[in-house]
């Protein structure tokens, strides 16, 4: 039957077994809340993410509450997922105008110097901890 229907078996088993078990054929209600309809708020939301794709989750729950919307993170999380949008932890954070600068300035100083002047140089690393936080990670 189902080649000249042209229809997979397991598609005309499935059919049989919803007649026998419901008496029809027709989709069935499904469990669960229906989504919001927020149609409007889903366009606005992939559209500002991929012009600001530094906007955390709570800045964009905050703009959907603007328009009228008040949806979860985790709905936002979802949708972004759906329009193929993910986020990523930032760990490190972002170098600041004034930090760019003076760290060009201090390279036009050092460029004449002769190599080994980095010999007396004491090398060390910098570390910020933070006891309490999120240590500067942004999930975006």
């Amino acid at each position: 039957m189902y080649e000249t229907l042209n229809i997979p078996p397991s598609t005309i088993k499935s059919i049989i077994k919803k007649w026998k078990e419901y008496g029809t054929t027709t989709n069935l209600p499904r469990e669960g809340r229906p989504p919001k309809p927020m149609d409007q708020a889903r366009r606005a939301l992939t559209r500002e993410e991929t012009k600001r794709p530094k906007t955390t989750l709570k800045e964009l729950q905050s703009s959907t509450a603007e328009i009228g919307v008040s949806v979860h993170r985790t709905t936002l999380s979802r949708t972004l997922h759906r329009a193929g949008l993910y986020g990523v932890t930032i760990k490190k954070p972002l170098l600041k105008e004034k930090n760019k600068k003076t760290r060009l300035v201090f390279a036009k100083r050092q460029v004449g110097n002769p190599p080994n002047i980095w010999k007396r140089v004491l090398w060390s690393d910098e570390t910020k901890i933070e006891l309490f936080g999120h240590q500067g990670k942004r999930y975006v």
